[in-house]
């Protein structure tokens, strides 16, 4: 999966199933930050991203500094699967 496909499944997600339906969302968004999306959501966000790049989260993984914006999460998972 390149980091394009990875990005616009993210934002998918962000939009069809956790409600983050802003107009002005880019992918340096802070979304935990700024609380558009919020603890249960983001462990919502990480088994999804577990299910399709097909990787294990640590739960001390699960934080602002690797989840706050899509460019951190594409960064993250990227580096997951290169192991």
């Amino acid at each position: 999966m390149n980091p394009e496909e990875l990005e616009a499944l993210i934002f998918a997600y962000l939009r069809d199933k956790l409600g983050v339906d802003d107009p002005e969302l880019t992918r340096d968004s802070e979304l935990v930050s700024s609380g558009l999306v919020d603890s249960g959501n983001l462990v919502r966000l990480a088994t999804h991203l577990e299910r399709i790049a097909d990787i294990t989260i640590p739960d001390r993984d699960i934080d602002v500094d690797h989840f706050d914006s899509v460019a951190t999460i594409v960064d993250y998972v990227r580096g997951k699967l290169r192991g």
